[in-house]
């Protein structure tokens, strides 16, 4: 820890650059030390929803005179007034916990002296890729055609607010046309950033991966001193939440207004936790050959260890080899003894991903639990409640 105490280290900050960052920086939305991440969140929630609001009421659709009016898309209220703050304000909580976690490299002495300067350039590199102009621009294309697909491919097939369908096709309202210019579009790019976050992320740590990193096999994080990666990942379930809370109000358009079955939905909901498991977690695996690695040569060293110290102890107490005649009561051996034992024990138990099992079932949780208001097309509010809390429990 002594070699660290007067090193700088570049801070990884994934959240604070891109071009959309800084035009708000420049246009003074986002000031010096200070994101005004809440003020955004409520701002972009303003931008979308309320605008979608008036432009329905002048053309009479707000509250009635269509199937499905504004005032009843449970989809504009999930996507425009939780997912894009939720998305927004996410930067609030993961941006520091990534950051943490990079310093940690160091600061915990996994990444050692000699290697300093190369890990440094892995923080320029990645911040470098954070700011690409030419990533944005993709993710800015590839949120519109999302958006234009998803459009057509999950609206509900009568007439809203937002369209007239008749034999002729679909036809936007101006309501509409704010919808699919500027609504769908802004929240796909807002998860299409945080995927292209997580990869900067996962990116980073391969190439951390390859640093020749001190590892202890008897570390109690049973993943040999990098558990706090794993931990790290664990607030990236408020990003599942996220993207949960805004498919779920659209599931429920398609339930409640095309009579589709929520069973219908089962096998896509359960595809969704799988891969956002993998997306969240997977990557984890580049430490996996590494931990198994660790593992295996400290069950030779301490196993060694063990065999030379009971061989001793063997011989002092049991075959009565002591020359100084040393009571076995109050000698320190037996603690030593226990003491090797339980760091055979922590190397046994390593694990080959450094996550948590909670982790796991935390991010599982929170991709599902948005999803669960739609049980109540199924089945009574009561009966809900009680699955809940046998499924927390």
């Amino acid at each position: 820890m002594n070699e660290t105490e007067n090193l700088t280290i570049r801070p990884f900050l994934l959240m604070e650059g891109g071009p959309l960052f800084n035009i708000q920086k420049r246009l003074g939305v986002i000031k010096k030390d200070v994101p005004f991440t809440k003020r955004r969140a409520l701002v972009a929630a303003l931008l979308t929803w309320f605008p979608l609001l008036i432009l329905s009421a002048i053309q009479g659709r707000a509250f009635g005179n269509v199937p499905v009016p504004f005032i009843r898309d449970l989809s504009a209220y999930t996507r425009f007034l939780l997912a894009i703050p939720l998305l927004l304000l996410a930067e609030n909580i993961l941006g520091p916990r990534i950051a943490g976690a990079a310093e940690h490299f160091v600061t915990s002495g996994v990444v050692i002296e000699k290697d300093y300067q190369r890990f440094d350039g892995l923080v320029e590199r990645g911040l470098r890729a954070r700011d690409s102009i030419l990533a944005e621009i993709i993710i800015a294309v590839l949120a519109y055609s999302i958006a234009i697909f998803a459009f057509t491919q999950t609206a509900v097939h009568v007439t809203t607010w937002y369209s007239t369908h008749t034999d002729n096709g679909l036809s936007l309202t101006w309501a509409g046309w704010w919808l699919l210019g500027f609504c769908t579009p802004l929240f796909q790019f807002l998860m299409l950033r945080w995927l292209w976050r997580l990869f900067l992320w996962f990116q980073f740590l391969a190439r951390v991966r390859r640093l020749d990193l001190q590892l202890f096999p008897p570390h109690p994080d049973q993943a040999a001193g990098l558990g706090f990666v794993g931990e790290a990942q664990r607030f990236f379930g408020i990003l599942l939440f996220a993207f949960s809370v805004g498919s779920a109000g659209v599931m429920a358009n398609n339930i409640l207004y095309d009579k589709i079955p929520l069973k219908h939905f089962a096998p896509a909901i359960a595809a969704y936790v799988v891969i956002a498991l993998l997306i969240v977690v997977g990557p984890l695996i580049l430490f996996t050959g590494t931990l198994l690695r660790t593992k295996r040569v400290g069950l030779h060293q301490y196993g060694t260890l063990a065999t030379t110290y009971t061989g001793q102890f063997h011989k002092k107490w049991i075959q009565h080899k002591n020359p100084d005649d040393e009571p076995l009561l109050g000698t320190g051996d037996i603690q030593s003894l226990a003491d090797l034992g339980n760091s055979y024990e922590f190397v046994e138990k390593m694990k080959p991903l450094p996550v948590d099992p909670r982790t796991l079932i935390h991010l599982v949780i929170t991709s599902l639990l948005p999803m669960a208001p739609l049980l109540l097309t199924v089945m009574p509010l009561k009966d809900v409640m009680k699955l809940l809390l046998k499924f927390v429990m």
